[in-house]
C-alpha cells in the first residue's frame, strides 16, 4: 500500500537512533548535513538505546510539532527495530516521522515499510537524505515519498563531498578511505551495498578529518576500509604501495607523534595476500598498532572457492607467519557454519586453526548468517558443530581465541557488512 505523501512543519526534532552497531553510518550522515547549507546547525539527539530513543522523543515532543527520527539497522537488529516502530507510532502516531536506512533497508525496503517505516532509504544517503530532510523541515512535500517511500540513491557518493565524523556534534570514530570491495564474497553484503568498483577518499580529506580529530583532543586515528592494503588501488586486487605511502606518511605528518595511527585492526580487515613484506613495513615505519587482523573464513580450499574469497589456504598461513616474524600479533577471522560445509571442511579448518595459533595468532569465530543480496542469502544459519565447539574450548584453553565466549559457545553471528549505513 502506498503510504500519502508527508508534510512536516518547521517546528520538528531531529534524532538519530545512535545504537552502538550504527554509529559509523550516523557519523557519516552527520557529515553529510554538515556539508549542506541549511543543515551545518541542525541539532540532533542521539539516543543510543531504545528506551533513551522513546524517552527523547517524548521530551522533544513537548515543545515540538514532530520528530524526525531516523533508524539504521542490520538485518540482525530488524525485528529488534521493527518492535521499536510499533512502539513509537502506537505512542505517537504521526507526530513521529520513521525514516530507515542501512544494509536491510537497502535490501528488503518493503519489509522495512510494513514493519511500519515512512520511508526507506536504499543504498547510499549521503545525498539522498539531506534533500529529503530539507523538505521536511521546510514543511514542504518530500517527493521521493510519493514513489511509495523507497528513496533510491542511485549514484555512487564523492567520499571527498562529505566527512565520515562530525567532530563538531561530537559523533566521531574510524575515517572512512575506501569504499567498496571487488570480491563479492557470497556471504558478505558488501559489493552489493557499495559496488565493487572501489572508491577512495583523498589524502588531503581524510588528513583533514584527522586534524579534526587532534583538535578536539582525539589521540587516536583509526583508518576503516573493507580490505585495509586496497587504499588506492584501481581494481581493490592489485597493491597500489605508493597511494599508501604516500596516505600514511601524509597522516603521521599531520598527526605528529602523540597521536597513534590505527591501519589493518578493527574494524578494518587484511586480505592475506596482500600481507607482504612491504605492506608491514609501511605499518611499522607510519602506523602504531603492533596487531592485524586478518581474513581467512575458512581453512577449506572447497569451501573458500565456494565464498569466492580469491585467495588459498597457504596464502593465509603465509601471512600469518610472515606477520609474526615481523614483530606482529595477527587475529585471523574465521566464520563457522557455512553453506555446504561438511565434516572434511571442518576438519580442514581446524587443522588450519591448529597451525595459526601454533604460529602464535588467534583466531577470531563468528557464526554464520545468511544476508539478503548475497549468493548465500538463502541458506539456513550456522550452526557450531559439535567438532568445532569441542576445538575452540580447547584452543580458547591455551589462549588460541579472540572473542568472548557466550552460553551458546564461541562464536558471533558474522556481520559480514562493512558497515551498517542509512
Amino acid at each position: 500500500m502506498t503510504k500519502p505523501p508527508i508534510s512536516v512543519a518547521d517546528d520538528t526534532a531531529l534524532l538519530f537512533h545512535y545504537h552502538r552497531l550504527n554509529t559509523y553510518s550516523f557519523n557519516a550522515l552527520a557529515g553529510a548535513l554538515d556539508a549542506t547549507p541549511g543543515l551545518e546547525r541542525l541539532r540532533i539527539d542521539l539516543p543510543r538505546t531504545s528506551a533513551e530513543l522513546c524517552a527523547a522523543t517524548a521530551e522533544r515532543l513537548r515543545n515540538t510539532t514532530r520528530a524526525v527520527i531516523a533508524l539504521s539497522m542490520m538485518t540482525c537488529q530488524f525485528e529488534e527495530q521493527a518492535r521499536l516502530m510499533t512502539e513509537l507510532r502506537a505512542q505517537w502516531g504521526e507526530r513521529v516521522v520513521l525514516l530507515a536506512g542501512g544494509p536491510h533497508p537497502s535490501a528488503r525496503p518493503e519489509e522495512v515499510l510494513r514493519a511500519g517505516a515512512d520511508a526507506v532509504f536504499t543504498g547510499e544517503a549521503e545525498k539522498t537524505f539531506p534533500r529529503v530532510l530539507l523538505s521536511l523541515l521546510g514543511g514542504g512535500v518530500a517527493g521521493p515519498f510519493e514513489q511509495g517511500g523507497v528513496i533510491r540513491g542511485k549514484e555512487p557518493v564523492d567520499l571527498d563531498a562529505a566527512s565520515s565524523i562530525s567532530p563538531a556534534r561530537g559523533m566521531f570514530g574510524p575515517i572512512e578511505i575506501t569504499r567498496g570491495c571487488a570480491f563479492a564474497c557470497s556471504y558478505c553484503q558488501t559489493s552489493h551495498l557499495f559496488g565493487t568498483r572501489l572508491r577512495h577518499r583523498s589524502v588531503d580529506r581524510i588528513v583533514e578529518q584527522a586534524l579534526a580529530l587532534r583538535s578536539i583532543d582525539r589521540k587516536v586515528v583509526r583508518l576503516l576500509s573493507p580490505n585495509a592494503f586496497s587504499y588506492g588501488s584501481p581494481d581493490g586486487r592489485r597493491l597500489d604501495l605508493a597511494a599508501l605511502r604516500e596516505l600514511l606518511s601524509a597522516l603521521r605528518g599531520a598527526v605528529g607523534k602523540r597521536a597513534k595511527i590505527l591501519f589493518a585492526h578493527f574494524p578494518s580487515e587484511a586480505r592475506p595476500e596482500h600481507v607482504t613484506e612491504e605492506t608491514l613495513a609501511l605499518l611499522r615505519e607510519y602506523a602504531d598498532n603492533d596487531e592485524i587482523v586478518i581474513g581467512a573464513q575458512s581453512g577449506s580450499p572447497r569451501v573458500l572457492e565456494a565464498c569466492g574469497r580469491g585467495h588459498t589456504v597457504e596464502e593465509v598461513l603465509g601471512a600469518v607467519a610472515l606477520a609474526r616474524r615481523r614483530g606482529f600479533k595477527v587475529i585471523v577471522d574465521f566464520i563457522f557454519g557455512l553453506p555446504g560445509e561438511e565434516e572434511e571442511d571442518r576438519r580442514a579448518s581446524l587443522r588450519a586453526m591448529e597451525r595459526i595459533v601454533a604460529l602464535g595468532a588467534r583466531v577470531h569465530p563468528h557464526l554464520f548468517a545468511p544476508l539478503p543480496q548475497t549468493a548465500f542469502a538463502a541458506a539456513p544459519p550456522g550452526e557450531v558443530d559439535p567438532l568445532f565447539a569441542r576445538a575452540l574450548e580447547e584452543l580458547g584453553a591455551r589462549g588460541g581465541i579472540y572473542g568472548t565466549r557466550t552460553p551458546a559457545g564461541w562464536g558471533r553471528p558474522a556481520k559480514r557488512t562493512h558497515r551498517s549505513r542509512p
